[in-house]
């Protein structure tokens, strides 16, 4: 009984008895024993025992690795090592926190490692071969992402130029370059706008009509790629932090620019998202961004419904990690080739970018990776003036994204522009006034406005992106001061929603009419609800009659879209091919003639009870009005893996959010009670006149977007749904009271981003 405390004793006294580094220091192995008496003790007696003498040895520190080492908040970058040793770090207790093989660069032959996701706090680095480690490298402390602030911001203090050119980050990655002036750099400073992506923005032989427009309005621009793209140094990861504080960091070195007066943030999509990020970290120069064509969560465009996007959601994945690759981006393989030394050496660490297809599609829920790659993670940090401006059918990005703008808490002035319409239209007439209006007020700190020959080259401009003819609007501030500007700016209504965007001008993003409001959803909205009666009916009032109708879904539904040729949705022509389901794959529901004129504002939710022959079913539900001669204009849709129809705590009676978590998920049983489940359809904004009806389709996802494509389940699978009586499904809608709309119904076809067909 004595020999375990006997061993503890034992052991505890020889760890005690060297002053060289332990083994967690040094990765070393070591044989410490002593030849003095070891007591142990028990119960009755104490026994004496003696060692034999042995002779204490110590192996030799491990040699200094010749590696080069650059730390970044949670990660460590590593340069110059053996390819397929590996780099390993321990924590201050001995603990392995992470461990990377190094690998060959695809360019060179430096041997590169990569360390993501470090823990903050003192680390030492070791190299390791098969046998275990081989040599130490520095000690070193991790900083924490959450700190946006350097702990050095001497940084800041380098110089930047006109064109082409890099600039240094906390942790030494260069990021390449471009800058546009509206002038000489001697005539300056200038407002300035930085655009930000994965994209090619410092492309310097880029054909980007931007670097025209800013610097017409009297702006610098600087145009930048993220980390791991183009010329800039570092891996790629999308939305990742660190592409955050790098941004961060971009933004105070311009701060240093004599030629700068003023930081803004500019760009559509892939730099509007970046925006939310970048303005998340707080900046202390940045005055002002105007994110375009956004998302609220990444999770919203990657798996609408919980349903794996494998249209745009995985093709612009698959886009930027091919762009990632080294030399992945034309621009940037001709830049090396002419001997630019720093574009190529910053493509040794792309040998470690992740499989991100092969994450997106394994990690379908709302987990730490979403959520921290999502801009509302950090939109409630974000404390300069917003400008956002969306439309409801974005053939990319889709149309969820007013749901950000609730996050907006801490932003001192807030404006939105909602609309029917597609990706670009943000840059539309009737909404880069504003936006002009805006940095001109926040950013550049002057009378807002666009002058005439700026005019004429924005209008001709846009008429070649929009293949007709486009005027911009009137300045709304005409003759007032930048104060006296502000001070209405900011006594306005901060929503305005843009109507029948198209009907005046066919196809054109040029709205009919507007409605401003102060909040998103409005406050003021009523609920419109239509109950599903029998297998064909909408009915203002809830039933006692019960049905049951019931479709099969169609598994290769998902694979369809609305247009054989995205060029052309962009312009007046847009070539839809919106064709309906098989009636064997569907449930069609439809209302009586509206009883009176309804103006149509916010989310709305499908609510159904259900049964299903097996466990699990895909629904998509989309809302359509039918005119009087028949035809049928497309309003919104939303869709719903049946199994993920668990709701998050903020959902309410118009906006069913599903949790996204894993632990949520509830199969169905073919032979249980009907189960309700609430499908989110996506915010619209729409009219429907008093000659119209409302119809709902229920069918397999697919054949409702020009972009996204669904991964539907494999099965044919009987989708039951029940109405009336104790299962009345029904509809609700988000009806803005007391608004006029004009009394001429657009003509079919004629709405932005909304197909019609002939019924």
């Amino acid at each position: 009984m004595a020999s375990i405390p006997f061993l503890a004793v034992a052991l505890f006294a020889a760890a005690c008895t060297s002053d060289e580094p332990s083994d967690a220091d040094l990765g070393a192995s070591s044989d410490l024993t002593s030849g003095e008496p070891q007591f142990t003790e028990s119960d009755d007696e104490t026994t004496t025992t003696t060692l034999p003498a042995t002779t204490t040895t110590t192996e030799p520190p491990l040699p200094v690795a010749s590696i080069t080492t650059s730390i970044s908040p949670n990660r460590l970058n590593v340069f110059d090592a053996e390819v397929g040793t590996d780099i390993v770090v321990v924590d201050s207790r001995g603990d392995e926190i992470g461990r990377d093989t190094v690998e060959a660069s695809e360019l060179s032959e430096s041997g590169t490692a990569l360390l993501r996701d470090l823990p903050a706090g003192a680390a030492t680095v070791q190299v390791w071969d098969a046998d275990g480690p081989i040599a130490r490298g520095p000690s070193l402390v991790i900083p924490d992402a959450s700190a946006t602030a350097p702990d050095d911001e001497s940084i800041y203090d380098q110089e930047v130029t006109s064109g082409y050119g890099y600039i240094t980050t906390r942790d030494g990655t260069t990021l390449s370059v471009f800058v546009s002036l509206p002038g000489s750099i001697r005539n300056g400073p200038y407002p300035t706008l930085f655009e930000y992506s994965g994209y090619s923005p410092s492309d310097p032989n880029a054909d980007d009509p931007s670097r025209l427009l800013i610097t017409a309005l009297g702006y610098a621009l600087v145009q930048v790629n993220v980390r791991g793209t183009g010329c800039s140094g570092g891996s790629f990861d999308a939305f990742e932090p660190i592409q955050s504080l790098d941004g961060y960091d971009v933004i105070e070195t311009l701060a240093t620019q004599d030629w700068v007066d003023g930081i803004g943030m500019w760009g559509v999509s892939y730099p509007g998202i970046m925006q939310l990020h970048v303005a998340g970290t707080q900046p202390p120069s940045l005055d002002a961004i105007a994110p375009l064509s956004v998302i609220d969560r990444v999770d919203s465009v990657l798996y609408p419904g919980g349903i794996f996007n494998d249209g745009f959601g995985a093709d612009w994945t698959r886009l930027v990690s091919n762009n990632a690759g080294a030399g992945g981006q034309a621009w940037s393989a001709d830049r090396i080739a002419s001997g630019d030394d720093v574009c190529e050496a910053n493509q040794d660490l792309r040998v470690h970018n992740p499989d991100l297809i092969s994450t997106i599609q394994t990690q379908p829920f709302l987990d730490d990776f979403a959520a921290s790659r999502s801009p509302d993670n950090t939109a409630g940090n974000i404390d300069v003036p917003i400008f956002l401006a969306g439309a409801f059918h974005d053939e990319q990005t889709g149309g969820r994204f007013p749901a950000i703008l609730d996050d907006f808490d801490n932003a001192p002035v807030l404006r939105a522009y909602l609309y029917n319409g597609l990706h670009i239209d943000p840059l539309g007439p009737d909404v880069l006034v504003p936006i002009v209006e805006f940095y001109d007020l926040y950013v550049a700190d002057r009378s807002p406005g666009i002058d005439p020959i700026t005019r004429i080259l924005a209008a001709t401009g846009l008429s070649a992106v929009f293949g007709s003819p486009v005027s911009l609007p009137p300045d709304n501030y005409p003759g007032l001061s930048a104060s006296a500007a502000r001070e209405q700016y900011e006594s306005e209504p901060q929503i305005r929603v843009l109507f029948e965007v198209g009907a005046n001008s066919p196809n054109l993003p040029q709205a009919r009419f507007d409605v401003e409001l102060d909040a998103w959803p409005s406050p003021e909205l009523e609920v419109l609800r239509f109950h599903l009666v029998g297998g064909e009916r909408l009915s203002p009032d809830p039933v006692s009659s019960t049905g049951t109708p019931s479709f099969v879904t169609d598994p290769d539904e998902g694979d369809v879209v609305t247009t054989d040729d995205l060029g052309r949705i962009w312009t007046n022509d847009p070539g839809w091919n919106w064709l309906p389901t098989a009636s064997e794959n569907r449930i069609t529901f439809t209302s009586g003639v509206m009883s009176d004129e309804f103006v149509l504002a916010g989310p709305a939710s499908v609510d159904l009870w259900v049964t299903i022959d097996g466990t699990d079913a895909d629904l998509e539900a989309t809302l359509s009005e039918i005119h009087p001669d028949g035809s049928e204009t497309y309003i919104q849709a939303g869709w719903l893996r049946l199994s993920r129809r668990a709701l998050a705590e903020d959902a309410t009676e118009l906006r069913p959010v599903i949790s996204g978590l894993e632990s949520d998920v509830a199969r169905l049983s073919p032979d249980e009670e009907p189960v309700l489940v609430r499908i989110e359809i996506l915010p619209f904004a729409h009219v429907l006149r008093d000659d119209s009806r409302l119809q709902l389709t229920i069918d397999t996802p697919g054949a409702s977007r020009p972009q996204w494509r669904f991964d539907v389940l494999p099965e044919e699978t009987t989708v039951t749904i029940h109405t009336g009586g104790d299962f009345d499904s029904s509809i609700a809608l988000p009806l803005l009271a007391d608004v006029d709309a004009p009394d001429a119904r657009p003509p079919c076809g004629s709405l932005r981003g909304q197909p019609c067909r002939n019924g």
